[in-house]
């Protein structure tokens, strides 16, 4: 018995090592989070234009990115997160966007959707000094 344990932690270290060692890893940064309704999975119910048109001309910065969000909060529960987009879209009149999750199971919470990273910096600014100073920039590509 001690024999058959032996022989599998063996292994089982074995395995371990050669997936972790060999598997290729894939960088998040790579991943494309669209938007996604407050109050839906659909952007059709928002009457914004800026927000829900999806043919958005490209960046003029020079920049890959086709949109950067303003990341104010995160949740690993999706109604956590629709709850404080709701509050703070009546509170500020803003449109506040709930990003599907993340490969860690985490929900954004955007404070807009912006087509040019120059236009989204200054937004940030503004944000950081009002009502979110720790918000930051998310450029999807």
């Amino acid at each position: 018995m001690k024999k058959l344990a032996l022989i599998s932690g063996l292994v089982f270290m074995v395995v371990y090592f050669w997936v972790n060692t060999f598997s290729k890893e894939v960088p998040s940064f790579d991943v494309v989070y669209p938007s996604v309704s407050v109050n839906s999975f659909s952007d059709s119910d928002n009457p914004d234009p800026s927000v829900t048109d999806n043919t958005v001309s490209p960046p003029t910065d020079n920049s890959q990115v086709k949109y950067n969000y303003l990341i104010v909060a995160s949740f690993s529960d999706l109604d956590q997160a629709n709850r404080m987009a709701g509050e703070y879209a009546g509170k500020l009149q803003a449109d506040m966007l709930v990003l599907p999750e993340t490969t860690n199971g985490y929900y954004r919470v955007s404070y807009g959707r912006y087509s040019t990273t120059t236009e989204a910096l200054a937004a940030l600014e503004t944000l950081k000094n009002s009502n979110f100073p720790d918000a930051w920039l998310l450029a999807s590509k």
